[in-house]
């Protein structure tokens, strides 16, 4: 059998030429990715040194998030390159393979043996306990957990043996679509370090960027544009998308492979979001979601978010919104005096009580930020509740650690919501009536996609849960949510109450709960 590959140049130039311990490869759908990391893999076990018996042994764990993936796209991807004829897989717990093959010098031989795996949550890792390998693939690495990545990362170099000699490289190699800017792969790929000011990225890492397959080049001028994009706007090869324009990018890679050259990924631009374009097609660093944004139909970044961080200012009405349990989280804010509400502050934690909340994060950063300030603290009703085992409420903690704080008017969450889309849908003298400051990163991330209704696992029309779901910023939603509710007029905030409040006496009349 003759099996030709043609590699992209991203593989070509770099990644078939380099080894470091993780060789991470972000591109955008159908830039070819898939198929160049098992010809990687193929390559690598061919350039294993044989043993004293002639026999070059690799070891392989090729990992998908899900098992339905897993056969769907890995094993299809792999069994394209290495087929059945000469790599039987065996559907077995694990899924495995086993090539055995004479080496093209004539003199020696291959075995490579694969093992197919499906992980995507922490405790999976008991599926990689006892497992030893050369190198793993991990596709579509964006749905695993970083721990699962590094655990997996922990099982090469393992095999063969040194008895045949020890392997000749050993690592792993990764492929993905681009994922969200406080994922994982971002923060290794291109965060800093705030106290050394270095690179998050170890040094045996290398992380490499395929060219997308479109761009946006929403608003700029044509003699912006390099010749090669002029000639493709010239040729036809760009859309007009929801106020967005997206060019096929004359440095694409893989195009040969598909029918339609760059049309490829002009035509699946229709229908779908802006943010899964520019991470699916123009491979940019974007939240895409499976659930519906909250806020979807009210949040416009360029809109309610100020182009410069906000500071507070001194003799201006400021409040305190709170969420409790052990993911406490706050978000300050102050009304201007012609009533615009400014998002000055996020604090979010992770697994901490409300003291020691108080005591790390809201206290230093009062006293760093807020001195002088008259705050105003809104918390959860529910913080009301005495703990089981000291009896006391998280509002009495609040007030031992010298914050006044009060319950939120309500903990209806249609209520709750509306608050915050009144300001919103709000212009004070022209300017949003709400405007969040850039640096309150999570904050802007939920608004925008992050806070969503999850969508349900039904067959027929896309149907969607009736509350907000429980997610990393859904804390952070409720306390802003709080506080929202504490700045709007009173008049209206009781006509929002009361409304939502009527709604649900209704609906439970009617469903007779």
């Amino acid at each position: 059998m003759h099996i030709r590959y043609i590699a992209s140049p991203t593989f070509k130039k770099v990644v078939h030429k380099i080894r470091p311990l993780v060789t991470a490869i972000r591109g955008p759908i159908g830039s070819g990715k898939s198929v160049g990391c098992v010809m990687h893999m193929k390559k690598i076990a061919m350039e294993q040194e044989p043993n004293s018996e002639g026999v070059r042994k690799t070891r392989w764990l090729c990992i998908r998030n899900t098992y339905p993936e897993l056969k769907g796209t890995v094993i299809k991807t792999f069994q394209d390159w290495l087929p059945q004829s000469i790599c039987p897989i065996i559907y077995d717990a694990p899924i495995r393979a086993l090539w055995k093959q004479k080496h093209p010098d004539g003199e020696t031989r291959i075995e490579a043996e694969f093992f197919f795996l499906s992980l995507d949550k922490p405790k999976d890792i008991s599926k990689l306990m006892s497992l030893e390998c050369t190198g793993v693939w991990i596709n579509e690495a964006q749905f695993m957990p970083r721990s699962v990545v590094m655990e997996a990362l922990s099982r090469a170099g393992r095999y063969p043996s040194m008895r045949d000699g020890g392997p000749t490289w050993y690592g792993m190699i990764m492929d993905t679509n681009s994922p969200d800017d406080d994922h994982w792969w971002y923060e290794m790929e291109q965060g800093v370090d705030e106290e050394t000011g270095k690179p998050n990225c170890p040094d045996n890492w290398s992380f490499i960027e395929q060219p997308g397959g479109l761009l946006e080049i929403t608003g700029i001028p044509r003699d912006g544009l390099s010749p090669e994009v002029r000639k493709m706007v010239d040729d036809g090869y760009f859309i007009e998308y929801i106020g967005k324009t997206f060019v096929a990018n004359p440095e694409a890679e893989n195009v040969d492979n598909h029918k339609n050259k760059w049309g490829y990924w002009l035509e699946k631009v229709q229908g779908q979001t802006l943010n899964w374009i520019r991470s699916r097609m123009c491979n940019k660093f974007a939240v895409v979601v499976d659930g519906k944004p909250v806020y979807a139909d009210s949040f416009n970044r360029e809109f309610h978010v100020s182009k410069n961080k906000l500071l507070p200012v001194k003799g201006w009405t400021t409040y305190v919104g709170l969420d409790f349990g052990l993911t406490p989280s706050a978000v300050f804010i102050q009304i201007s005096p012609v009533g615009q509400v400014r998002v000055i502050d996020e604090v979010v934690s992770e697994g901490m009580g409300i003291r020691r909340f108080v005591t790390e994060q809201l206290n230093p950063l009062i006293a760093q930020k807020y001195k002088g300030c008259d705050l105003n603290f809104f918390g959860d009703p529910a913080g009301v509740g005495r703990a089981q085992t000291d009896e006391r409420t998280c509002f009495e903690i609040l007030e031992d650690e010298g914050l006044q704080a009060e319950p939120a008017p309500t903990n209806n969450v249609t209520a709750r919501l509306e608050a915050v889309r009144y300001f919103l849908h709000q212009l004070y003298r022209g300017q949003p009536a709400i405007v969040i400051s850039p640096h309150c990163r999570v904050l802007i991330k939920a608004m925008e996609t992050g806070y969503q209704y999850k969508r349900l696992n039904v067959s027929g029309q896309e149907k969607y849960s009736d509350k907000p779901d429980k997610n990393k910023y859904s804390h952070l939603s409720d306390a802003f949510q709080y506080v929202c509710l504490a700045a709007l007029p009173e008049n209206r905030r009781e006509e929002i109450i009361h409304n939502a409040e009527s709604a649900y006496k209704t609906l439970n009349s009617k469903t007779g709960y």
